[in-house]
């Protein structure tokens, strides 16, 4: 008792003052986006404009619009059909790789992670320029076939792509959540009475799986209903439209935005958002049963799948071939000739001008410099952010801790369009943010808020293994709190904070959906770029900077293992 009293009377003066300077700047930053966005459904006219009347005219306009309703259940489709197909690909590949003697797991297993680090917008071209009408491997399909044998201007050809990229967050979740944890005396138990490899993993492994399943399936969810790229460039041409779809043509493709409607429309993704994660927990209020290692230590042994081995290993290398190599390597091909022909070999229409057309366009040229500015920027911040938000939480008396969590995990129900749409009604109606509007620290600001959650997932269990003690008594023999957390806790944390800024980076490298209600002349980035040139018919420019992007994020994963050991899969 005597010593909590005087950890909790170090925590005065100084402490206290950073610490609420910290729930401070988390409760802004998380409310700065939404609020507004909440405002402008209620108001009749833009946020910019004077004399606003309140009402309920733009849920009412939104409600009952045919194209919104359309819009909606082609949204729920989608994005069912892409959590089906993710899952599916994301849990098989999760316990052949991960629980059985599969030759070449490791190689397998780092090609299934490719879509992780690329955009849906790259990957979507990939997959278009491979199988899209005109698409090399549809040529030839079509004459070996006499007709193109699918189409990806469909519902099913988008959840396709969608589910294909989407397929290593399950597979990650899958793998390290749950398969490499699971106590093999289970699996013995089964084999013992004769039950054969797939029977095991199908009656034991599986069902024990069901925490990380839901978990990753809530995530897949929610990001394929934000997706914007895969229907923009799938759906619209088969006049196919999703709510993300039509938020941008209401808003960055119109040349009279309908705030109303978009504000209205991004309340709806919230609240849809807040449901699945809701639906999650509610799933998972008993996860406790799906407990398998307890106290000592387990050690798993490979499930052999004896004559199974080769063919399965077989089938992989053709999905992996057909759905993420065929797509990467065609997007580079693409870069560097004038056209992709079945009846032309690549290497007699090589060019370099698709390069020349990147690098001679000085707005192309400024989106790099800006889009590596803005991710270094955004990724130190908010892991620094991160890291303090994490100790005041697991570390701190502080009497505010439980919402300070609370706001820092809230960007989860707000998808990253609704995040730049936020801080572009922010940047109207609070003066602060408006100071901010055509300097690129609005973008930072945009993406801090907007993945936040996505480096407290790496700094959080970090602090959790840290010993309390440790830090206990630095502040039992007089230091204050941050006087002990800056001398015990950030040494300890700096592998956790290298891993926070490496996953970061990446994701804000390859981010564009929160930049695009945000873009003005001068805060051009890669993303919306390739965004506009795709849809101005512009193929190998955009297969260029694709091929540019591909290339940097593959040169810092490469460097970030080599200079600081993170790697992002092992």
């Amino acid at each position: 008792m005597a010593a909590s009293s005087a950890l909790r009377a170090t925590d005065g003066g100084r402490s206290q003052a950073v610490q609420w300077l910290i729930w401070l700047v988390t409760a802004v930053l998380m409310l700065a986006p939404a609020l507004p966005i909440l405002l402008q459904v209620f108001v009749d006219r833009p946020l910019y404009d004077s004399g606003w009347q309140y009402g309920f005219g733009n849920i009412t306009a939104l409600l009952t619009s045919p194209a919104f309703g359309r819009a909606l259940l082609t949204t729920l489709v989608f994005a069912a059909l892409t959590v089906v197909i993710a899952q599916a690909i994301g849990i098989f590949a999760a316990i052949v790789l991960g629980r059985t003697d599969l030759p070449g797991r490791s190689l397998i297993g780092g090609v299934l992670m490719w879509p992780l680090y690329l955009s849906h917008l790259i990957f979507a071209v990939g997959w278009l320029i491979a199988y899209g009408p005109s698409g090399l491997v549809t040529q030839f399909a079509t004459q070996i076939a006499g007709g193109a044998p699918w189409t990806l201007y469909s519902v099913l050809g988008m959840a396709v792509v969608a589910g294909v990229s989407q397929a290593p967050l399950a597979y990650l979740y899958c793998l390290y959540g749950a398969v490499k944890s699971v106590d093999p005396a289970l699996e013995s138990a089964a084999r013992t009475v004769g039950a054969g490899p797939f029977a095991v993993l199908r009656r034991v492994t599986l069902p024990l799986m069901l925490p990380s399943i839901v978990t990753s399936a809530a995530l897949n969810l929610i990001i394929a209903v934000e997706t914007l790229s895969i229907p923009l460039f799938l759906g619209r041409p088969a006049k196919i439209e999703t709510i993300s779809t039509q938020l941008y043509m209401l808003g960055v493709a119109s040349s009279t935005p309908q705030y109303g409607l978009i504000a209205s429309s991004s309340l709806l993704l919230i609240v849809l958002v807040a449901a699945t994660l809701m639906l999650q927990r509610l799933i998972l209020r008993h996860s406790h049963r799906y407990e398998t290692v307890k106290g000592k230590g387990v050690r798993t042994a490979p499930l052999r799948l004896g004559p199974w081995r080769w063919p399965l290993a077989l089938a992989m290398w053709a999905f992996l071939a057909l759905g993420v190599i065929v797509p990467v390597i065609c997007i580079v091909l693409r870069a560097f000739t004038s056209f992709l022909s079945p009846l032309i070999a690549p290497w007699h229409v090589l060019t370099l001008d698709n390069f020349r057309q990147l690098f001679g366009n000085a707005t192309l040229v400024r989106s790099i410099g800006n889009t590596f500015f803005v991710s270094i920027a955004a990724a130190v911040i908010a892991t620094l952010l991160a890291v303090m938000i994490a100790l005041v939480v697991q570390r701190s008396n502080f009497r505010l801790k439980g919402s300070l969590e609370a706001l820092a995990y809230s960007p989860r129900v707000i998808p990253g369009m609704i995040t730049g749409i936020g801080v572009f009604y922010a940047a109207i109606v609070l003066p602060p943010m408006g100071w901010l509007r055509d300097s690129l620290w609005i973008l930072v600001i945009a993406y801090v808020m907007a993945a936040l959650p996505l480096g407290l997932g790496v700094i959080q269990p970090a602090v959790a293994q840290i010993s309390a003690d440790l830090d206990k008594a630095a502040r039992s023999s007089g230091a204050d709190w941050l006087a002990a957390m800056r001398r015990v806790m950030l040494p300890l944390l700096r592998a956790a904070m290298a891993g926070s800024f490496v996953l970061l980076f990446v994701s804000y490298l390859k981010s564009y959906v929160i930049a695009i209600f945000l873009m003005a002349p001068g805060l051009e980035v890669m993303g919306v770029s390739m965004l506009t040139l795709w849809t101005n018919g512009e193929v190998g420019v955009t297969a260029a900077f694709a091929s540019l992007q591909i290339l940097g994020i593959a040169v810092f994963l490469t460097a970030a293992r080599i200079l600081m050991g993170v790697k992002l899969y092992d």
